[in-house]
């Protein structure tokens, strides 16, 4: 096994839990409802737990994990700024977002798991297949949201 391919593959889902964490916290800032924002910092609870396991295997490796740090381009953020300016925070808009998100960062995990065997041990394997299943049940509650956004 290829110990540093390893340590890169899991620092990518460092960096990809980095990201969905901040996501919700956006999205926990911008929804009105209470019961979106508790749902959204459930979510990022999700990606901080799959990060810090994350976090542990690479050390185990021994392996420097990534340090937490914007990984948006500048450019993004002034496209991320001007959209807050110009887009409503209606809950719909929300969750239909963080839905498109999670539904890459599943995709993600499930080609990392099944397209890098060589890279990943059994356990590993196992670690990113819960995180895959904690990620997938996150979006499958979003569709509840979504029902229940409309009622309110």
């Amino acid at each position: 096994m290829n110990t540093e391919m390893t340590i890169s593959i899991l620092n990518s889902f460092i960096i990809i839990n980095d990201a969905r964490i901040e996501r919700y916290k956006t999205a926990s800032t911008d929804a009105e409802e209470s019961f979106l924002k508790k749902t959204f910092i459930n979510f990022q609870k999700t990606s901080q737990a799959c990060k810090s396991q994350l976090t542990a295997e690479i050390i185990k490796l021994g392996g420097t994990p990534v340090i937490e740090k914007n990984h948006e381009s500048f450019l993004d953020m002034i496209w991320l700024k001007i959209s807050k300016i110009l887009i409503s925070k209606d809950s719909q808009d929300i969750i239909y977002s963080c839905n498109r998100n999670d539904n890459i960062i599943i995709q993600t995990y499930y080609e990392a798991i099944y397209n890098n065997p060589e890279y990943l041990t059994n356990k590993q394997k196992a670690m990113l297949n819960d995180q895959y299943y904690l990620i997938n049940e996150d979006r499958a509650m979003m569709k509840s949201l979504k029902k229940q956004s409309t009622t309110y």
